[in-house]
């Protein structure tokens, strides 16, 4: 057999050290001492896309959220009006600003006060006194009751939100008529407002509240969302 040429012994070496190095790797991988990135999936692949159970949890669980979320907004709500009106009766406090834990301002809640105007309790008597009143005009009709034509109604009601009182006064002789079926009462009730802090056009109040909610800061503030089912419907 004739000796190998310098070539084949440098291939041969080449693929003397590949072998080696392919076993020691493996002792290693199966030491536990590195890992094996032909197995493990890329660093930069794409994250596996839900599976139809996995949605259906997805939106079971932000469908109970949202539920809660409703519920628990509505209350507070409540709590947060009766709080400011016996704030503005007692104190002139009409406005207050919400702070997160570690003393920034996130948003400013703001009182808003009620109206009082005429409100219709009776069609029926506004209409036949102004049948009567003016008969030669031709603001009311009749079906199986007379009511008043709603352009007219409008207008009335216009003049008597001016006044504050349920009178008009006849333009032709100044005479002032008490409007029967009208009374002065709430029209809307006392609310207040949430505006959210802004710097130039960004909401940093959401941002930095939606971050205080994401470190846990607000957990003390969130029961009403994680309380057990029991004591949602107590």
């Amino acid at each position: 057999m004739s000796e190998p040429t310098v070539a084949e012994q440098i291939a041969q070496h080449h693929q003397d050290v590949i072998t080696e190095r392919i076993g020691v790797r493996r002792l290693a991988i199966e030491a536990g001492q590195v890992e094996d990135h032909d197995q493990a999936p890329a660093a930069d692949a794409a994250p596996a896309a839900p599976t139809l159970r996995e949605l259906a949890l997805e939106e079971a669980a932000l469908d109970l959220l949202a539920g809660r979320v409703a519920d628990a907004k509505k209350d507070v709500r409540k709590r947060m009006q009766a709080a400011l009106d016996a704030a503005a009766s007692r104190d002139g406090v009409e406005r207050v600003v919400a702070t997160l834990p570690n003393g920034e301002p996130v948003a400013t809640i703001s009182l808003r006060p009620g109206a009082t105007g005429p409100v219709v309790t009776d069609e029926e008597a506004l209409a036949r006194w102004l049948r009567r009143t003016y008969p030669e005009q031709d603001w009311t009709t009749s079906r199986i009751v007379r009511e008043v034509r709603p352009w007219k109604l409008a207008e009335l009601i216009a003049q008597m939100d001016a006044a504050k009182a349920t009178q008009i006064v006849d333009p032709d002789t100044g005479e002032v008529h008490d409007v029967p079926g009208v009374l002065i009462k709430p029209t809307r009730a006392r609310t207040h407002s949430l505006l959210w802090k802004k710097t130039g056009k960004a909401e940093t109040g959401r941002a930095a509240m939606g971050e205080a909610w994401r470190t846990g800061a607000l957990t003390r503030y969130m029961h009403a969302l994680t309380a057990p089912e029991e004591e949602q419907t107590q």
